[in-house]
């Protein structure tokens, strides 16, 4: 049990607007996203030096937010040695609960679920943009830029921007699905494939996370966050950069339906799809990559026939 010093605060003290700042934010969340993923194990040493590099900032704001997860219990400073880790994130832990998103963040969202709902058109400029979210410039270019990189729309010629298709049609829909059929299971099948075992942990324990919690506790953004994190590691483990590549575009795709549709998910299938992957990552970590192929298989047909038999109206591609 870490025991708290009189300069600590509570987990809730992130959740504070005036906390952190959006660049802060960012770089909180993506430590914490390392730290679920199983980056380092408990005791070992967090470098605020080798993070600046990675994330392409300088180390200041890095230290800052590693002195805030330190007030969380979840680092310690240690002298010289500077900051290791003390625990993984508790069950019913989330990122997103722990630091809000920060104003690119909210952005780069409002813009995916407009886009998913038809509220933005497929050719659009920044200036139009700007207008409909009274966003600055900047914060819609920089948002533009990042699914540019993400695969999910590029600048046209002059001033404007396109979308790629939205998986909004049916068409669209069922080949999405032969899509990560293809990719995913074949996945698991590719020699050398090597699971981690720290990342198996956090991914049961996320899964185990929304079992546990009733709908009304869980965001669109978390469950997105933990579907996306649960089929991109397993992928990951095959240790093929291209297939892991073609699935997070993939996903990029998908977020943009995905969030705008949360809502019409029931308990029922969210605890379903949890069960599943569940199930296929217990068939990973005892090594029979075939039938977590074959597990995988049937979790992805099985969603693309529930879509298939309830039509896009009443039900989402959610897995």
């Amino acid at each position: 049990m870490t025991t708290r010093g009189p300069m600590q605060v509570s987990p809730n003290d992130l959740q504070q607007p005036a906390a952190l700042s959006s660049l802060q934010a960012e770089i909180a969340r993506k430590v914490l996203a390392l730290i679920s993923e199983g980056r380092w194990a408990a005791k070992e040493k967090v470098s605020d030096s080798a993070l600046a590099r990675e994330f392409g900032v300088s180390r200041t704001p890095v230290r800052q937010v590693l002195q805030a997860l330190t007030a969380q219990g979840l680092l310690e400073q240690n002298g010289s040695r500077g900051f290791q880790l003390v625990r993984a994130l508790a069950s019913g832990e989330s990122i997103q609960g722990m630091v809000p998103p920060s104003e690119s963040q909210s952005l780069y969202d409002r813009l995916m679920s407009a886009r998913a709902t038809g509220e933005i058109a497929e050719e659009v400029s920044e200036t139009e943009l700007v207008e409909q979210f009274g966003a600055t410039r900047g914060a819609v270019r920089r948002a533009l830029m990042r699914m540019s990189d993400e695969g999910i729309a590029s600048r046209r010629a002059g001033h404007g921007w396109r979308f790629a298709e939205c998986l909004v049609t049916d068409e669209a829909v069922d080949e999405s699905y032969q899509f990560r059929l293809i990719v995913e299971c074949g996945a698991l099948l590719v020699p050398n494939y090597r699971p981690d075992e720290a990342q198996i942990k956090t991914l049961e324990r996320d899964q185990r996370g929304i079992l546990e919690r009733p709908i009304h506790e869980i965001s669109r953004v978390d469950w997105f966050s933990a579907n996306a994190r649960f089929h991109e590691t397993i992928v990951s483990w095959s240790g093929n950069r291209f297939l892991v590549q073609s699935l997070q575009r993939q996903n990029s795709l998908r977020r943009m339906t995905e969030l705008s549709d949360f809502s019409k998910l029931s308990k029922r299938r969210l605890d379903e799809a949890c069960k599943d992957h569940l199930g296929i990552l217990e068939a990973i970590a005892s090594g029979d990559y075939k039938f977590a192929a074959a597990l995988l298989n049937r979790h992805i047909s099985r969603a693309s026939q529930d879509v298939s038999d309830e039509g896009r109206e009443t039900s989402l591609p959610m897995d």
